[in-house]
């Protein structure tokens, strides 16, 4: 059976930190890595004067071997490399503000000579919060026309929550407290992730020998809520001020009162996610919010089966006054006498 090509993803928006790594990764492999710079012309960026998060975090050396635009010739670059007997090994280093949501789904469709071991996020220590914060608008062409907007945070979350692998670097230029708190909410974002600084990150056990997994982001929010629920009620120590909290009802939800509660979320929620399930439309509501920025997506379900709970929130930030978003959201619920509350 022909072996395939090990390819490795690198995502992050510190352009210097990744090629940092990617130096790294290199220095310590006597093969031949073809490293492939994929930074798509299908997006537009649109900067906020005030912005906090300044775009020289996209300026870095050259370490990429090429540079490819389109997902197409990507595609095609990979089978090129993959056949290429000189090249043992693939790093595809993604573009900063690149739209990743269908990116490693759409990588791994049919048979192919390349095998995603990995996808590594990188995280500049010191500029995280500013980019979490980001307003900086992003547009993302699907045709000439149709274009989805999300925020610079957004985008950050979206490769930062499918990544198996996470590299903190410049943590030494922070305090030991800022530190524990910026761990702390990476976990809680990613809590399937390995975490590792970049003086102690070891390729050669990161380089695994199991599928990267394409459903990521689903199975994230699943193990999520089944450990946050299990310290809803539990004082955690060590957690640096970071918080979590799930709310859970067996109530639908009115959609036009939780649209007018978003404005009420307290600053402290960071990070908000949450499925509404509308058994009288047959919808599902997928809810994400990153700092002031909320997205809804509506997708059509299957109520043939029996849905249990119909209303759930997670939410992540500090000092969370938990009584206070049960209170908002259960402003939120429907009316209705066979629907039993439950928050745990």
């Amino acid at each position: 059976m022909e072996k395939k090509k090990s390819l490795t993803v690198i995502t992050g928006f510190s352009l210097k930190e990744k090629c940092e790594l990617i130096k790294k990764i290199k220095g310590r492999k006597h093969e031949n890595v073809k490293v492939i710079l994929f930074r798509p012309m299908n997006i537009e960026f649109f900067k906020k004067a005030d912005d906090p998060f300044t775009l020289t975090q996209f300026i870095s050396e050259a370490v990429h071997d090429i540079e490819i635009n389109t997902f197409f010739n990507l595609l095609e670059t990979l089978k090129k490399e993959a056949q290429n007997k000189n090249t043992t090994e693939i790093i595809l280093d993604v573009y900063p503000i690149s739209d990743i949501h269908t990116f490693f789904e759409s990588l791994t469709i049919g048979s192919q000579k390349w095998f995603l071991t990995s996808h590594i996020h990188v995280i500049d220590s010191r500029k995280f919060w500013f980019s979490y914060f980001s307003e900086h608008e992003i547009l993302v062409y699907t045709d000439s026309t149709l274009a989805t907007s999300y925020t610079l945070g957004e985008t950050l979350i979206n490769q930062l929550e499918l990544a198996d692998s996470i590299v903190l670097m410049n943590s030494e230029q922070l305090s030991h407290e800022r530190m524990g708190e910026l761990m702390m909410f990476i976990r809680s974002l990613q809590p399937k992730a390995l975490i590792h600084l970049i003086e102690e990150f070891n390729w050669e056990m990161n380089n695994r020998k199991t599928a990267f997994d394409t459903k990521a982001a689903s199975s994230v929010y699943t193990h999520q809520i089944e450990l946050f629920s299990s310290r809803n009620k539990l004082k955690v120590i060590g957690q640096h001020g970071i918080d979590t909290f799930i709310y859970q009802s067996f109530s639908p939800i009115d959609f036009t009162r939780l649209e007018s509660s978003f404005s009420q979320l307290p600053n402290e929620v960071f990070r908000m996610k949450g499925r509404c399930y509308n058994p009288i439309a047959q919808e599902l509501y997928s809810i994400s919010q990153v700092g002031s920025s909320i997205q809804v997506d509506t997708t059509e379900i299957d109520t043939s089966t029996s849905l249990g709970i119909l209303t759930e929130f997670l939410f992540i930030g500090t000092e969370l006054d938990q009584s206070a978003i049960q209170t908002l959201l259960d402003r939120c619920l429907c009316n209705q006498n066979n629907y039993s509350n439950l928050s745990v």
